[in-house]
């Protein structure tokens, strides 16, 4: 996300999965501490809880490829409109000085080479 973009608000539905998932935690951490029988009883439940939490992120949806492709076409669609596009005059203008500069530049790049070659051809012959 843009770091100049503003946080979207939470939704409602995405609230209600944050604080189901808040009580999860707690309820498997209460039930860590009253489960003193085995060890194996306290493994087992943390590994069966983040396995049904995976399947329920899953299924309460969680965005996928597709999700997050179209969100980020948003997003460009939205930071273009606030980009300020240059008139067709400007931007003929700075083309043309664009290209004098090349020539310009390419013209005494060429002089300075055309001086060397002929300075090397005289110190060598």
């Amino acid at each position: 996300m843009s770091r100049l973009q503003k946080k979207k608000p939470v939704s409602e539905k995405a609230k209600n999965r944050i604080e189901t998932e808040n009580k999860n935690d707690f309820s498997d951490s209460s039930s860590k501490l009253s489960n003193t029988k085995s060890s194996t009883a306290t493994v087992a439940s943390p590994l069966k809880a983040k396995s049904e939490k995976r399947l329920v992120d899953a299924k309460a949806g969680a965005p996928n490829f597709f999700q997050k492709a179209m969100e980020f076409l948003r997003e460009v669609k939205v930071e273009l409109k606030k980009v300020t596009w240059p008139t067709r005059k400007q931007t003929t203008g700075t083309t043309i000085v664009v290209i004098v500069f090349v020539f310009i530049l390419a013209t005494v790049l060429g002089l300075f080479d055309f001086g060397l070659s002929k300075l090397v051809q005289v110190v060598l012959t």
